[in-house]
C-alpha cells in the first residue's frame, strides 16, 4: 500500500518551495535540464519528483535519486511555461531529505529560521564557554612567538582533543544519516537478477566507488554540463577550499604530535601556506555564492532559505577569519614594533575562527553541507547498480545467442 500525505505540498513550502500545483505535466523541464539522462537510464526529472509531490507520495519523493542528480542549474525554472520553478522546487525537496534523513530527525531543526538561530546560539555559547573554563594566560607584553603565545591562552592539547571527538560525532553522524538514506533510497533503485558471482559485483562496486570518488567529488564534472561556469568554479573552489584547510590541519596534528619531526619549521610553513591557498579558495567561492543571493540575477539565487544563508555565511566566515588570523601573525612577525593590540586581536581572531568552524562542522551533517556526502553517495550507488544490470543484460544475451 502506497502511503499518501496530502499535506506534502504544504510541508514542502516550508522548505522554500513555490506552490508547484501550477504545474501542469508538461515535462519540458526534464526535456531542457542538461543533467536529467535522455539514454534511457530511468532517472529522469525534475518532472517526476514534482509528480510525487503533487500526488503526495512522501515515501517516493524522499527516496527518490533524482533528487542529488540535480545541480539546480535554473535552466527548467527559466524555461517553464508556468513559473512553477521545478529547479527551486528540487532545492527544496532536498532540504526536506536531509532533514528525514538525519538520525533523530535532528535535520529539522535547522530548516528553520528560529530553530537554525537557536541551535546555533546554543552551540557557539558552549564552545565559548569552554574556552572560558580551560583557556591559559593571555600574554600581550613581551611575546615573542605570536603562534606560541595563542597555543598557550587555547591550548593545543585542548583543540586536538575537541577537533577528535567533533571528528568522532561527524563521523558517526555520517554513516547513520548515509544508512538511513540507503534503507530508503534503495527501494527505487533498479533490481537486477544475481546471476553475476561475489567477485564480479565487488568489483564493479570498487570501480564505480573510485570512478565517482575522481568525477563526482574531486572533480564535479556533472556540473559542467550547466550552462554556468562560473558557479562551477566557485562550488569547486569551495570544496578543494576545505580540502586543503583539512590538510592543513591534519600536517599541522602530526607536527604537534611528533610524527613529524624533520625540518619542523620548513613543514609548518607548508601548512600555513597550504591553509592560506585553501582560505583563499574558500573566500571567493562564498562571496561568489554571496554576490550572487543578494543581486539574485540568476534562477537559482532568486530565492535564499535560511539554511543557504547560514551555511554560506559561515563558510565565508571561516574562510576570512583564518585568512586574517593569519595575516596578523604574519604581520607581527614583520613588523619592528610588535604591539600589544596585534596580540590581542589574535587572539579574538584565533578563538573567533575556532568558534565559526566548530560551528560550520557540528551542523554539517544536519545542514547544506552534508550535500558533500548524500550526492556522491547516491551518484556512486545509481553507478554501480545500472552496471550490473547493464552486465546482467550482456550476459543473457550471450547466454542466448549460444542457445540460437
Amino acid at each position: 500500500m502506497v502511503r499518501v500525505n496530502p499535506f506534502l505540498i504544504d510541508k514542502l513550502k516550508s522548505y522554500g518551495a513555490f506552490d508547484i500545483t501550477a504545474c501542469y505535466n508538461c515535462g519540458n523541464c526534464t526535456a531542457i535540464c542538461p543533467l536529467s539522462p535522455v539514454d534511457g537510464e530511468g532517472y529522469e526529472f525534475p518532472r517526476i519528483i514534482i509528480r510525487y509531490a503533487i500526488l503526495g507520495l512522501e515515501d517516493k519523493l524522499v527516496s527518490a535519486p533524482q533528487l542529488w542528480q540535480c545541480y539546480y542549474c535554473g535552466e527548467c525554472t527559466n524555461s517553464c511555461p508556468r513559473d512553477a520553478d521545478p529547479g527551486g522546487f528540487m532545492m527544496a525537496a532536498r532540504r526536506y531529505a536531509i532533514a528525514e534523513f538525519s538520525w533523530g530527525k535532528i535535520g529539522r531543526i535547522f530548516q528553520s529560521v528560529i530553530g537554525n538561530i537557536v541551535a546555533l546560539l546554543i552551540i557557539t555559547f558552549f564552545f565559548l564557554y569552554g574556552i572560558y573554563i580551560y583557556h591559559g594566560p593571555m600574554t600581550l607584553l613581551n611575546v615573542s612567538d605570536i603562534h606560541s603565545a595563542i597555543l598557550s591562552f587555547i591550548p593545543k592539547e585542548l583543540i586536538h582533543t575537541a577537533g577528535l571527538y567533533l571528528g568522532l560525532f561527524v563521523l558517526i553522524s555520517a554513516i547513520l544519516n548515509l544508512s538511513i538514506m540507503y534503507s530508503s533510497v534503495k527501494s527505487n533503485l533498479r533490481k537486477s537478477e544475481s546471476i553475476l558471482g561475489f567477485s564480479q559485483r565487488l568489483w564493479i562496486w570498487i570501480k564505480s566507488l573510485v570512478k565517482t570518488f575522481i568525477n563526482e567529488t574531486l572533480l564535479q564534472l556533472r556540473y559542467l554540463k550547466c550552462e554556468n561556469r562560473n558557479r562551477y568554479y566557485a562550488h569547486l573552489s569551495i570544496f578543494w577550499g576545505f580540502v586543503l584547510d583539512f590538510l592543513s590541519t591534519g600536517l599541522v596534528y602530526s607536527i604537534d604530535l611528533g610524527i613529524v619531526v624533520v625540518s619542523i619549521a620548513f613543514m609548518r610553513f607548508i601548512a600555513r601556506i597550504i591553509g592560506i591557498i585553501g582560505g583563499l579558495l574558500i573566500l571567493y567561492g562564498s562571496i561568489y555564492f554571496i554576490w550572487k543571493r543578494v543581486a539574485k540575477n540568476e534562477e537559482f539565487a532568486e530565492y535564499s532559505h535560511i539554511s543557504d544563508w547560514i551555511f554560506i555565511g559561515l563558510v565565508f566566515l571561516t574562510g576570512l577569519s583564518g585568512l586574517l588570523l593569519t595575516s596578523l601573525m604574519y604581520a607581527y612577525d614583520f613588523v619592528a614594533f610588535k604591539s600589544a593590540s596585534m596580540v590581542y586581536w589574535a587572539y579574538v581572531l584565533f578563538a573567533f575562527h575556532l568558534t565559526v568552524v566548530f560551528d560550520l562542522i557540528v551542523i554539517a551533517p544536519f545542514s547544506k553541507f552534508s550535500h558533500a556526502g548524500y550526492r556522491p553517495f547516491i551518484l556512486w550507488i545509481v553507478d554501480a547498480t545500472n552496471e550490473i544490470q547493464k552486465r546482467v543484460i550482456e550476459l543473457k544475451m550471450q547466454e542466448q545467442l549460444v542457445k540460437h
